[in-house]
């Protein structure tokens, strides 16, 4: 069959239904008479392009995406794909959200997995433009059809959907994290850099310390390398990653600060901290750059009281909160340590809790983390877990029962079953207390 002809014959079975002449029809159509001649009664036809088919489909006034799937089958008469019709076909099935004709140009396509560079270069077009949610389906066509398992368009493929689908399920981003991380060292250098800092991020919210130093140890030594490589040259040339190569820098740094907290491995935590403390040396600081020095500057200060406070001293305590009070975004994080290190040497901080109580119980904890926060919601909803997780067994530990107990309660079982299940079983010891609390208060 000559798929080509059927759409012709489509296109004139309408205009002449529709009572169009050849001229009126260019008019309203926008197409020159010549072209549109040439394309309905050559013979040959003159090939129609997907332009041309939207402006005859338009003057029909007829739903986009008509005839697209004819059009499709003309790419691929005698079968062998015109990649240049095709690619100008996905463009507008991209645009229009068609998924099942981009499913079927694209099983069309693999028939000749040759094709493969040509979807990549098409994906990566689509990312470069912002559209990398559009691009995953070529992105997924790759990593079904790749002959090379470790090849760099794989890994970058991996990469792009693995960056694209994490979000504030924390169990999601673990399977994610799971699927992706044996790609990590097969991207280019700027890839690799980003991906391990998301891992370093998902390991923050599973809690895996031991993980999470690992990738921090990982990243720490590329930009390492980076910046001597950089040295040699006697140039620093930016990389292009989303976000300043310092700030990649230090929150390695802060994440293996983080990991030796939990572990109450102090003085390697305080060895940590001089790492990101002062970064004013790292080469070619731009504005943005010299923003995070100033950000990691103050985190150091914030740190150093977490410290003290995990060690016992609160006697720098209202010091800490004023702190806090003067840099809001680090709320959070300094209202869970101070309930931690409470909970840790039997430490009363009724009048923290009660002064910030708006804050722990936000009217909508994703909109709080969003506006008022520099976290992403993924470590924003991990800090939220870990705080209502603290203020619960401070509530235990205390054996009382008050109104605002349930309320503790209910907050961090629906938070842990909707954005973390991982964390169920180290939550549910601690539900059967309050419970018991709350039935002995009743």
């Amino acid at each position: 069959m000559n798929h080509r002809i059927t759409v012709r014959d489509e296109l004139e079975k309408e205009i002449t239904a529709q009572g169009h002449s050849l001229s009126h029809f260019s008019k309203i159509s926008g197409i020159n008479r010549g072209i549109l001649s040439a394309t309905l009664n050559g013979n040959p036809p003159k090939p129609i392009s997907i332009k041309q088919l939207d402006q005859m489909t338009h003057a029909l006034e007829k739903e986009e995406g008509w005839l697209y799937e004819q059009f499709m089958n003309e790419c691929f008469e005698d079968g062998k794909a015109n990649w240049r019709r095709v690619r100008s076909l996905l463009v507008r099935c991209v645009e229009l959200g068609n998924q099942l004709l981009i499913a079927q140009t694209l099983h069309l396509l693999m028939e000749d997995i040759s094709y493969l560079t040509n979807i990549f270069e098409f994906a990566e077009d689509l990312t470069q433009e912002g559209k990398t949610l559009s691009a995953l389906p070529f992105y997924q066509c790759i990593i079904e059809h790749e002959r090379q398992s470790y090849s760099e368009r794989m890994a970058i493929s991996h990469y792009r959907i693995f960056r694209q689908s994490i979000n504030k399920d924390i169990e999601n981003n673990l399977l994610l994290a799971i699927q992706f991380s044996p790609y990590r060292d097969k991207l280019p250098l700027a890839l690799t850099i980003d991906a391990l800092l998301q891992l370093i991020i998902i390991c923050y919210g599973t809690q895996d310390w031991i993980l999470g130093e690992q990738y921090a140890d990982e990243l720490i030594y590329l930009i390492q390398i980076t910046i001597e490589q950089q040295k040699k040259k006697n140039t620093f040339n930016s990389l292009d990653t989303p976000l300043t190569l310092v700030y990649y820098y230090a929150h390695s740094y802060s994440m293996k600060f983080v990991a030796k907290e939990y572990t109450a491995k102090y003085d390697e935590a305080l060895l940590c901290i001089d790492k990101f403390a002062d970064l004013s040396w790292f080469p070619g600081l731009d504005e943005a750059g010299l923003h995070e020095v100033e950000r990691f500057k103050l985190f150091a200060i914030f740190n150093r009281h977490n410290i003290e406070l995990l060690q016992g001293d609160f006697s720098r305590l209202d010091q800490y909160i004023e702190l806090t009070e003067q840099h809001p975004k680090e709320m959070l994080a300094s209202l869970h340590m101070a309930l931690k290190a409470a909970n840790m040497h039997n430490y009363n901080v009724d009048l923290v809790i009660n002064k910030f109580s708006n804050i722990i119980y936000p009217d909508d904890l994703i909109q709080y983390i969003n506006e008022h926060t520099e976290y992403t919601e993924q470590t924003g909803v991990s800090r939220y877990i870990n705080l209502y997780y603290q203020l619960a067994l401070y509530q235990c530990n205390k054996g009382t029962y008050d109104d605002k107990l349930e309320k503790i309660l209910l907050a961090l079982e629906s938070t842990v079953t909707k954005y973390n299940k991982s964390r169920i079983l180290d939550c549910l010891e601690l539900f059967k207390k309050l419970r018991l609390i709350s039935k002995n208060g009743n």
